[in-house]
């Protein structure tokens, strides 16, 4: 029974669903990884959901992938005093470098705020929804004129356009968050700001440093980015288009345009990609999206996104669980469709490497037969991620005896993933692998299916064998 929505669901978590029970209906509504967001909330915040997200997922039985995103050398706004702010238009508003303030100025969390702008310069506030223009600087105070009115808050990011940001890669801040991701077991981290491919090095060997080989999605938001796209991705497990910066930092008509080739370049290095920001943004407080919006998520699955994400529609809105639910509709109406094409795209490598040659060859055998399930065991991950990138039309269930692998597998392109532990041999393996799709009414007695595994079985990235069989009763 093909009976999965292909493309995941990435949501943000926050005070509007962080307890068991918004945490059910999120599950309930669609949502295949949690994000935590470490630009809001504290480490006892986040703990705390960690611990909601995975009991939720325990006691449903459901593999729900943990995806820590880390703030980066993003300018911010520090605390205002009050939970929010509106700055009309034609008011002049004054900013300074600090991290809170108890009157009518704008704290900047940039220690150098008063020399890298200059008068004539434009800031950009919370994904250039406030425009500041900069009337002069004394002192250490930036006086700005409002020429694009409306609601600020704490935290919000700050876009200073006047030059490159005097901070490194990983903030300090950055750091313990980091620190505090591979304490608690998250299973993905997000790279924010990356410019160069060091970058994404500099995390990997802190996380190698720490005993700890975590996945790093790089978020591809800077015009840095964009010019070492292709050296970015080699080195990245997965990336994010963060269309929220990079429609600052570009010209709006260009987001979609490196939106579809951030998607094409992942997928010839056969890398996972998200699709992120103002995805449903009406609906954090509509309880329907507009039908831009509608539109918006559905070229994202027609580009080939692996995942799309909600933001602020599930972290803070007013309808968490309708907004998942409203995504995985528009997602699943767009893939069945007729105009939802499976492209193959060739690896960027040639000659093609083993585990591509293998994901190839078993997808089309799978076509070939008419078989209604590609069955992957695997002990990494990695033979299930290859076979999904080459977008079967049927449903692929990974079976793997790691609960972290399972998990993670969670981000990636129609993979249903399931337990099974250790096996003997290949006979036991297709034994245990028939029963269980039998079970969840994947296949019937005389369906085909094909079974991707190396062998022995035993012996990790050893992918090597494939087998076509007929489902007995």
């Amino acid at each position: 029974m093909d009976h999965q929505r292909r493309a995941k669901i990435v949501c943000t978590i926050g005070p509007a669903s962080c307890t068991s029970q918004q945490l059910d209906q999120l599950m309930d509504a669609g949502m295949d990884v949690a994000r935590l967001n470490f630009s809001h909330g504290t480490h006892e915040d986040h703990r705390l959901a960690i611990e909601a997200i995975r009991a939720v997922s325990e006691r449903r039985r459901k593999a729900i992938a943990i995806l820590g995103d880390l703030c980066g050398p993003k300018i911010r706004l520090g605390k205002l005093g009050t939970p929010s702010r509106v700055i009309p238009v034609g008011a002049v508003v004054e900013l300074f470098s600090g991290t809170q303030t108890d009157d009518e100025r704008l704290p900047v969390r940039y220690a150098t705020l008063e020399t890298d702008v200059k008068p004539g310069d434009h800031i950009h506030i919370d994904d250039a929804r406030v425009r500041l223009r900069v009337e002069n600087v004394q002192d250490k105070s930036v006086f700005c004129v409002v020429e694009e009115a409306g609601q600020i808050r704490d935290n919000v990011g700050v876009h200073l356009p006047s030059g490159e940001l005097q901070i490194s890669a990983l903030t300090e801040k950055d750091k313990q968050d980091l620190m505090f991701c591979l304490s608690n077991g998250v299973d993905y981290i997000a790279v924010s700001f990356v410019r160069s491919p060091d970058d994404v090095r500099f995390v990997r060997d802190i996380c190698e440093a720490w005993g700890a080989v975590l996945p790093i999605v790089s978020k591809i938001e800077t015009p840095q980015a964009i010019e070492r796209l292709e050296e970015i991705v080699r080195v990245s497990d997965a990336v994010m288009v963060a269309r929220g910066d990079l429609g600052v930092e570009f010209p709006p008509e260009h987001v979609p345009v490196l939106q579809r080739k951030v998607i094409a370049e992942a997928a010839r290095f056969r890398r996972p990609v998200i699709v992120a920001t103002e995805m449903l943004q009406s609906m954090v407080k509509s309880s329907r999206p507009t039908r831009a919006e509608a539109s918006d998520v559905a070229h994202a699955i027609f580009d080939g996104a692996d995942a799309t994400m909600l933001s602020q529609e599930s972290a803070s809105g007013d309808h968490p669980a309708l907004a998942v639910s409203m995504m995985a509709r528009i997602v699943h109406t767009a893939e069945n469709s007729p105009y939802y094409a499976r492209r193959s795209i060739a690896p960027a490598q040639s000659p093609v490497a083993f585990g591509d040659a293998m994901a190839k060859v078993a997808v089309q055998a799978a076509h070939d037969v008419g078989a209604k399930v590609i069955a992957v065991f695997t002990q990494s991950g990695d033979s299930a991620r290859l076979v999904s990138m080459e977008r079967p039309s049927m449903p692929i269930v990974a079976f793997s005896p790691s609960e972290g692998i399972r998990r993670r597998l969670g981000l990636n392109w129609g993979i249903t993933a399931r337990v099974m532990l250790a096996v003997r041999d290949t006979d036991e393996m297709v034994e245990q692998v028939q029963r269980r799709l039998l079970s969840e009414g994947f296949v019937q007695p005389g369906d085909r299916i094909v079974v991707v595994f190396g062998a022995p079985v035993s012996v990790k990235g050893r992918t090597n064998s494939i087998r076509v069989h007929t489902v007995g009763p």
